[in-house]
């Protein structure tokens, strides 16, 4: 794997916690219509945003688990780049916080609600919430059956 590729998907069992937190934010943190920042990327927007200096062979090392001791500058030049508190790296509790609230904004970028669709839920009141919340799982019932049933009727050809 070269400096520029991106880590697994999934970091392997053995990786240092470190590694694992670095890489997850690299997977999920960046804007709606593109891919992960590549490392030389992220090096580069480090320095404009913090003005630390971190090479992307760093970044690849942080990422992979090869080097598992940064500065302290390091992690919050990272944790600033990437929208995270420097707590991130280092308690679970944040850490589990901040993944859950990643995981949210990454559902909603990546499916296209727009903060529009949002405002708009949350000026309905509760019991229209409710209607709405029935509707969507409704559909993805509906579509999931549909899916289902072309599939049988695809292995039955």
């Amino acid at each position: 794997m070269t400096n520029d590729e991106a880590a697994p998907a999934s970091v392997a069992d053995g990786v240092p916690p470190l590694a694992r937190k670095i890489d997850y934010l690299f997977r999920r943190m960046h804007p709606s219509g593109r891919g992960p920042y590549s490392l030389q990327e992220a090096a580069t927007k480090v320095e404009e945003l913090t003005g630390e200096k971190i090479s992307h062979n760093t970044l690849w090392k942080l990422r992979t688990g090869k080097h598992d001791n940064p500065t302290k500058r390091v992690l919050e030049a990272l944790a600033s780049f990437f929208g995270v508190p420097p707590s991130y790296f280092f308690d679970d509790e944040v850490f589990r916080a901040v993944e859950e609230q990643i995981e949210l904004l990454t559902l909603l970028r990546d499916t296209g609600v727009r903060t529009a669709h949002l405002r708009s839920f949350l000026q309905l009141s509760p019991e229209a919430q409710q209607l709405v919340g029935a509707l969507i799982e409704s559909t993805a019932r509906l579509e999931q059956r549909a899916k289902s049933d072309n599939a049988d009727s695809s292995r039955e050809s």
